[in-house]
């Protein structure tokens, strides 16, 4: 055998054994991204979670982002687990003082239905507290400093 199949033979053992890994991880469900990690366990459901961080209470280990901004510029995320079934909104690429807030009802933004938080100065990332999304549809919106709304659809 030549060096140069030698080489395709070491080239092609190692992109088999990488596809049987990601085919083993994939099936036993510990696939890298994978929304449900084996082990972790929510500590709330629906309304139970309502005003409660997705971080201190395992919810995040179980979400997707089920929504997104459609517009140009910071990213807007409609994040929901249905393991807690609950939401919240997660936005990246903003400014220090936009504000983003999680909703499930109209109007003003009030307790229990709708909760906010601010970009720290000199950051550009947050996410809000969940709302309730148990048979119930929430959204997301992003208030710009400058006046602009970016909103995600409801789900």
């Amino acid at each position: 055998m030549t060096e140069r199949d030698q080489t395709a033979m070491r080239t092609l053992i190692r992109l088999t054994v990488t596809a049987a890994a990601s085919l083993l991880l994939t099936m036993s469900g510990n696939a890298p991204g994978n929304a449900d990690p084996v082990g972790v366990t929510a500590h709330c459901t629906g309304s139970g979670c309502a005003g409660k961080s997705p971080a201190s209470t395992g919810c995040d280990h179980h979400a997707r982002t089920v929504r997104r901004s459609t517009e140009i510029g910071p990213l807007v995320e409609l994040r929901y687990s249905s393991t807690c079934r609950a939401a919240w909104v997660r936005v990246t690429h903003a400014r220090g003082g936009d504000r983003i807030e999680a909703r499930n009802k109209g109007g003003a933004c009030r307790r229990k239905s709708c909760y906010a938080a601010t970009v720290a100065p000199g950051r550009s990332s947050a996410y809000t507290a969940m709302v309730n999304d148990k048979g119930i549809k929430a959204w997301g919106c992003l208030h710009r400093r400058n006046g602009n709304v970016l909103c995600t659809e409801a789900y």
